[in-house]
């Protein structure tokens, strides 16, 4: 049952540190950072005005980050390339384990404040305006973490390079650039990016948990992984209306919407590009020529039954 959206589930506290334990990486960063916003990426206290201005004096450090994150990527992939792969499938079943859990708890704590919010002011409020989902103290903390979340997801990649596996160009370049657009939203007020979050948490949840199954080497049909990718399309296409049609609101002249054209116009530059991106993968790994999954799945099965 849905309960008021400024209410706090007292369960929720006890995910605070869970949560706020995934972002060494941004509160070790280098910079100076007082107290209150520690307590902010902490959980304690929650307030989002503190937490945009945390957002804020990010925006630089993760432009710069993006850039040593694809030289450290493309450096480590030239020395691994005469070197064995390394095994890692102790961390990587952590690493995996971890997002799934922590994804999934993100949905938790941020889709019913956006029910309650859709049932209450209608649907385009969660995306024109600022609403409880960024600043109730439980939902608008777990969007807050989503945010940060962006920087420590760079791992991901360095686990693709030292085991030597395919390191596709919409891998790296969809890592590169959310962590520095889901920044810029945040703390510019743009109301739309509520439905990359939420949409984002769900469908991690189940990418992070089909990832555990295959780093536990557990047999999953392929048509798992196309069902993943579909979903990921659709959250790109539904995150493009919004954007549209707040776009087209501001465009009218309606007054008091939560959007900045910076972040309006980052968010659909990044949307557009990644749903030709996952349009291109999809052809390659599940229509043409079979399918590259579909054929992979049937040469390992024919491997397995020859054994």
């Amino acid at each position: 049952m849905l309960g008021s959206a400024e209410a706090t589930p007292i369960k929720a506290k006890r995910f605070q540190t869970l949560g706020s334990a995934f972002f060494l990486i941004p509160v070790l960063s280098g910079q100076r950072r007082n107290l209150q916003e520690m307590d902010q990426v902490l959980g304690y206290g929650f307030e989002y005005g503190k937490a945009k201005e945390y957002a804020r004096s990010l925006e630089g450090f993760s432009a710069k980050l993006a850039v040593v994150y694809m030289v450290t990527v493309f450096g480590i992939k030239y020395y691994m390339r005469n070197r064995k792969p390394l095994d890692l499938q102790g961390p990587l079943n952590v690493w995996n384990g971890i997002l799934a859990v922590f994804s999934a708890l993100g949905f938790l704590f941020t889709f019913p404040t956006l029910l309650h919010v859709i049932f209450t002011k209608g649907l385009s409020h969660t995306y024109t305006h600022i609403s409880a989902v960024y600043t109730n103290s439980t939902s608008g903390y777990w969007v807050f973490l989503w945010v940060l979340s962006k920087i420590p997801e760079l791992v991901d990649t360095i686990f693709i390079v030292l085991r030597k596996r395919p390191l596709m160009f919409m891998h790296w370049y969809h890592h590169a650039l959310t962590g520095y657009y889901a920044l810029v939203c945040y703390h510019e007020d743009n109301a739309h990016m509520v439905w990359v979050v939420w949409m984002n948490y769900l469908v991690h949840a189940f990418m992070y948990s089909y990832y555990l199954l295959k780093s536990l080497k557990i047999r999953v049909p392929p048509q798992v992984a196309q069902l993943i990718t579909t979903s990921q399309m659709v959250q790109f296409t539904i995150a493009i209306a919004a954007q549209l049609h707040v776009g087209y609101l501001a465009y009218s002249g309606v007054p008091g919407l939560a959007v900045t054209f910076r972040g309006w116009a980052i968010g659909l530059f990044m949307l557009v590009s990644y749903y030709a991106l996952w349009i291109q993968f999809y052809k390659e790994s599940y229509l043409n020529n079979g399918g590259k999954k579909y054929k992979r799945a049937e040469t390992e099965g024919a491997a397995r039954k020859a054994q």
